[in-house]
Protein backbone atom coordinates (compact mmCIF):
# COMPACT_ATOMS: atom_id res chain seq x y z
CA UNK A 1 0.00 0.00 0.00
CA UNK A 2 2.83 2.25 1.11
CA UNK A 3 4.13 1.24 -2.65
CA UNK A 4 1.13 2.82 -4.33
CA UNK A 5 0.82 5.43 -2.61
CA UNK A 6 4.37 6.81 -3.39
CA UNK A 7 3.68 6.11 -6.82
CA UNK A 8 0.61 8.00 -7.00
CA UNK A 9 2.43 10.76 -5.82
CA UNK A 10 4.96 10.09 -8.14
CA UNK A 11 2.38 10.54 -11.08
CA UNK A 12 0.84 13.85 -9.26
CA UNK A 13 3.98 15.62 -9.73
CA UNK A 14 4.92 14.67 -13.40
CA UNK A 15 1.55 15.27 -14.38
CA UNK A 16 1.37 18.91 -12.91
CA UNK A 17 0.68 21.85 -15.34
CA UNK A 18 3.27 24.37 -15.76
CA UNK A 19 2.86 27.36 -13.93
CA UNK A 20 1.17 30.19 -16.16
CA UNK A 21 2.83 33.76 -15.41
CA UNK A 22 0.97 36.71 -16.74
CA UNK A 23 3.61 39.58 -18.36
CA UNK A 24 3.49 42.39 -19.98
CA UNK A 25 5.41 42.81 -23.29
CA UNK A 26 6.04 45.72 -26.18
CA UNK A 27 5.05 44.75 -29.72
CA UNK A 28 7.13 45.45 -32.63
CA UNK A 29 6.05 48.43 -34.40
CA UNK A 30 4.84 47.57 -38.17
CA UNK A 31 7.02 50.05 -40.38
CA UNK A 32 6.23 48.14 -43.70
CA UNK A 33 3.70 49.84 -46.26
CA UNK A 34 0.48 48.28 -46.38
CA UNK A 35 -0.81 49.51 -50.11
CA UNK A 36 -4.14 48.37 -51.22
CA UNK A 37 -4.07 47.43 -55.08
CA UNK A 38 -7.57 45.76 -56.05
CA UNK A 39 -10.42 48.10 -56.92
CA UNK A 40 -13.71 46.33 -55.24
CA UNK A 41 -15.76 49.14 -56.20
CA UNK A 42 -15.47 52.29 -58.24
CA UNK A 43 -12.45 53.52 -60.18
CA UNK A 44 -8.99 54.52 -58.50
CA UNK A 45 -9.78 57.70 -57.62
CA UNK A 46 -11.55 59.29 -54.24
CA UNK A 47 -12.08 62.73 -55.62
CA UNK A 48 -12.08 64.12 -52.29
CA UNK A 49 -14.38 62.14 -50.77
CA UNK A 50 -12.94 61.33 -47.76
CA UNK A 51 -12.12 58.50 -47.80
CA UNK A 52 -13.38 56.51 -45.08
CA UNK A 53 -10.53 54.29 -43.42
CA UNK A 54 -10.44 51.04 -41.46
CA UNK A 55 -8.29 49.51 -39.61
CA UNK A 56 -8.83 46.09 -37.95
CA UNK A 57 -6.00 44.25 -36.17
CA UNK A 58 -6.43 40.71 -33.96
CA UNK A 59 -2.89 39.34 -32.78
CA UNK A 60 -2.00 35.50 -33.42
CA UNK A 61 -0.03 32.87 -31.20
CA UNK A 62 1.78 31.13 -33.65
CA UNK A 63 5.37 29.22 -33.76
CA UNK A 64 4.18 27.32 -30.85
CA UNK A 65 3.74 30.28 -28.60
CA UNK A 66 6.84 31.87 -29.09
CA UNK A 67 5.76 34.55 -31.43
CA UNK A 68 3.03 36.49 -32.28
CA UNK A 69 1.92 37.87 -35.40
CA UNK A 70 -0.56 41.17 -36.20
CA UNK A 71 -3.42 40.09 -38.87
CA UNK A 72 -3.90 43.87 -40.16
CA UNK A 73 -6.85 44.38 -42.61
CA UNK A 74 -6.86 47.92 -44.16
CA UNK A 75 -9.72 49.49 -46.02
CA UNK A 76 -10.63 52.37 -47.66
CA UNK A 77 -14.24 53.77 -49.20
CA UNK A 78 -14.94 56.91 -51.12
CA UNK A 79 -17.90 58.71 -49.08
CA UNK A 80 -19.77 60.10 -52.41
CA UNK A 81 -18.83 60.08 -55.79
CA UNK A 82 -18.78 56.51 -57.18
CA UNK A 83 -17.71 54.46 -53.71
CA UNK A 84 -14.46 53.35 -54.63
CA UNK A 85 -13.62 50.63 -52.34
CA UNK A 86 -10.53 48.92 -51.27
CA UNK A 87 -9.18 46.41 -48.70
CA UNK A 88 -5.61 44.61 -48.35
CA UNK A 89 -5.25 41.63 -45.42
CA UNK A 90 -1.29 41.02 -44.56
CA UNK A 91 0.16 39.80 -41.36
CA UNK A 92 3.28 41.09 -39.15
CA UNK A 93 5.53 39.00 -36.48
CA UNK A 94 5.07 41.61 -33.90
CA UNK A 95 7.23 39.88 -31.02
CA UNK A 96 9.60 36.64 -30.88
CA UNK A 97 10.70 34.87 -27.48
CA UNK A 98 13.72 35.46 -26.84
CA UNK A 99 14.14 33.52 -23.39
CA UNK A 100 12.02 30.60 -24.08
CA UNK A 101 8.66 31.98 -22.54
CA UNK A 102 5.53 30.72 -24.75
CA UNK A 103 2.41 32.61 -25.06
CA UNK A 104 -0.58 30.73 -24.05
CA UNK A 105 -3.23 33.46 -23.90
CA UNK A 106 -3.32 36.99 -24.93
CA UNK A 107 -5.01 38.21 -22.06
CA UNK A 108 -6.47 41.74 -23.13
CA UNK A 109 -5.67 43.89 -26.02
CA UNK A 110 -5.58 41.18 -28.83
CA UNK A 111 -8.00 42.73 -30.87
CA UNK A 112 -8.63 46.57 -32.28
CA UNK A 113 -10.63 48.62 -34.66
CA UNK A 114 -9.39 52.33 -35.76
CA UNK A 115 -11.27 53.91 -37.84
CA UNK A 116 -11.56 57.81 -39.46
CA UNK A 117 -12.10 60.01 -42.52
CA UNK A 118 -9.50 61.23 -43.89
CA UNK A 119 -9.04 65.06 -45.07
CA UNK A 120 -9.35 65.35 -49.30
CA UNK A 121 -6.01 65.86 -50.94
CA UNK A 122 -5.46 69.51 -52.58
CA UNK A 123 -4.68 70.16 -56.22
CA UNK A 124 -3.14 73.46 -56.31
CA UNK A 125 -1.73 76.08 -54.53
CA UNK A 126 -1.61 74.33 -50.99
CA UNK A 127 1.32 74.82 -48.42
CA UNK A 128 2.06 71.81 -46.52
CA UNK A 129 4.15 71.90 -43.12
CA UNK A 130 5.16 68.38 -42.69
CA UNK A 131 5.60 65.43 -44.77
CA UNK A 132 3.53 65.10 -47.94
CA UNK A 133 3.22 63.49 -51.28
CA UNK A 134 0.75 64.39 -54.39
CA UNK A 135 -0.74 66.81 -52.62
CA UNK A 136 -1.46 65.17 -49.28
CA UNK A 137 -0.56 65.38 -45.66
CA UNK A 138 0.88 62.11 -44.48
CA UNK A 139 -0.44 62.00 -41.04
CA UNK A 140 0.02 60.10 -37.58
CA UNK A 141 -3.21 59.36 -35.55
CA UNK A 142 -3.07 58.66 -32.10
CA UNK A 143 -5.83 56.27 -30.63
CA UNK A 144 -7.01 54.96 -27.20
CA UNK A 145 -7.40 51.85 -28.21
CA UNK A 146 -6.39 48.39 -26.29
CA UNK A 147 -4.31 47.45 -29.02
CA UNK A 148 -3.14 50.78 -31.45
CA UNK A 149 -1.63 53.80 -30.28
CA UNK A 150 -0.79 55.09 -33.34
CA UNK A 151 -0.87 54.56 -36.94
CA UNK A 152 0.66 57.26 -39.71
CA UNK A 153 -1.08 56.98 -43.25
CA UNK A 154 -1.65 59.32 -46.24
CA UNK A 155 -5.25 59.39 -47.23
CA UNK A 156 -6.74 61.00 -50.70
CA UNK A 157 -4.36 62.38 -52.74
CA UNK A 158 -4.48 64.87 -56.14
CA UNK A 159 -4.29 61.96 -58.39
CA UNK A 160 -5.31 58.35 -58.31
CA UNK A 161 -5.53 56.64 -54.45
CA UNK A 162 -6.07 52.80 -55.44
CA UNK A 163 -2.03 51.70 -56.90
CA UNK A 164 -1.46 49.75 -59.24
CA UNK A 165 1.51 48.56 -57.80
CA UNK A 166 3.37 48.23 -54.01
CA UNK A 167 5.00 51.32 -54.24
CA UNK A 168 3.15 53.49 -51.80
CA UNK A 169 4.37 57.15 -53.00
CA UNK A 170 1.46 59.41 -54.27
CA UNK A 171 -1.32 56.26 -52.88
CA UNK A 172 -3.91 55.62 -50.03
CA UNK A 173 -1.85 53.60 -48.04
CA UNK A 174 -0.83 52.94 -44.12
CA UNK A 175 3.02 53.94 -43.32
CA UNK A 176 3.15 52.77 -39.80
CA UNK A 177 1.67 51.01 -36.87
CA UNK A 178 2.31 51.31 -33.48
CA UNK A 179 1.37 49.34 -30.54
CA UNK A 180 0.38 49.65 -26.48
CA UNK A 181 1.83 47.45 -24.56
CA UNK A 182 -0.02 44.29 -24.04
CA UNK A 183 -0.59 41.59 -21.42
CA UNK A 184 0.00 37.84 -21.97
CA UNK A 185 0.00 34.53 -19.86
CA UNK A 186 3.02 32.53 -20.39
CA UNK A 187 4.30 28.47 -19.45
CA UNK A 188 7.37 28.03 -18.80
Amino acid sequence: MFRNLFLSAALAVAAAPAMAERIDIDLAAITDDIVPTRVLAGDREFGGNGPHMVVDGRLLVTRGGTALVAEITFRAEETGGDGSFTRITRNFEVWRSERGERIDYVLGGGVDRAEWVSSPGCSFGCGFVGPHEDGALIVTRRFDGPLFSEITYLGDTAGDDISTDDNPHGDTSIREIRFRPITVETIE
